[in-house]
């Protein structure tokens, strides 16, 4: 009962530290950002109650599954949390912007009062958790795990390109209005021949450089999450598809809704299976060092 009234209390605090965020975002880096307008409803605020909640709830979710306490925790959390959630994302608007549309400003609103709501989030979360101790403890030491540069390579340059470019086109390139927005026809071309595209315009290699990036974002959460290899794995998912995809329940100013639908289902379903993957492929702790506890919490 007290897990949920902290969940509940941190996922207003959420609301309210998203939308301050974005307020002191845009008095820095000046946009009309705030005043674009969106298609949004009556449900809107629900919905935006909804978003927060699942963010607040896996921040937490990985704050009592780690190993490791005080401003330690605090900056990993952060780590995580803000890679998967704005840097992940908007390194991919700024590749994708000659279509979207968002002002430079826009972006750097989005980005700094992302990192204002998740440092304060961060911070009184695990205060209210009671993990701002000093000391960690002890007896949920690191686990020493093997890094396999082979098991990188092949999860950053062929299984996450792989998943994206499949899920993107499988699944959102079959909407109308994804496809007359970022290349400006309803045609359908074969998954050959956009891949021939892809290649041409340097967006297989940038999803290399992410593919690498997801993996050390998923390094970080394996080393610092307590449990076995599938209950990492789930978790590893489940950061993915609700910090990376939840904002997407929400209108907003720059992607027309069938596209955000579409985006949608491409993303929270891929995501998922991305983390789940890495969780599965990487985690082989050297024998005799991991000393695990496996009560969920």
């Amino acid at each position: 009962m007290k897990k949920i009234a902290i969940w509940l209390g941190l996922s207003i605090l959420m609301m309210i530290l998203w939308v301050a965020g974005l307020m002191i975002g845009n008095l820095i880096f000046p946009s009309n950002l705030m005043e674009m307008e969106t298609d949004s409803d009556g449900a809107a605020g629900f919905i935006f109650f909804l978003v927060s909640a699942l963010n607040a709830g896996i921040i937490l979710k990985l704050i009592y599954k780690a190993r490791y306490t005080g401003w330690k925790l605090a900056g990993l959390v952060f780590l995580v949390s803000f890679g998967i959630q704005y840097f992940m994302s908007q390194i991919e608007t700024v590749w994708f912007n000659d279509s979207l549309g968002l002002p430079g400003n826009g972006i750097a609103t989005i980005v700094l009062g992302g990192a204002f709501t998740l440092v304060t989030f961060t911070t009184i979360a695990i205060w209210i958790t009671g993990k701002f101790k000093s000391e960690p403890d002890k007896n949920n030491n690191t686990p020493r795990f093997r890094f396999s540069v082979k098991k990188i390579l092949l999860l950053s340059a062929v299984i996450w390109p792989l998943i994206y470019f499949a899920f993107g086109y499988l699944v959102a390139w079959q909407f109308e209005e994804v496809r007359l927005l970022y290349s400006g026809t309803r045609e359908i071309d074969s998954f050959v021949e956009i891949m021939k595209g892809n290649f041409q315009s340097g967006l297989y290699l940038f999803q290399i450089f992410r593919g690498f990036l997801w993996v050390f974002i998923g390094i970080l959460v394996l080393k610092m999450a307590r449990g076995t290899k599938i209950s990492k794995g789930i978790l590893l998912g489940l950061l993915f598809t609700i910090l990376g995809s939840s904002g997407l329940l929400l209108p907003n100013p720059i992607m027309p809704e069938m596209v955000r639908i579409a985006h949608l289902l491409e993303t929270s379903t891929s995501s998922f299976i991305w983390g789940f993957i890495i969780a599965w492929t990487l985690w082989q702790p050297v024998p005799g060092t991991e000393m695990e506890n496996n009560k969920t919490e």
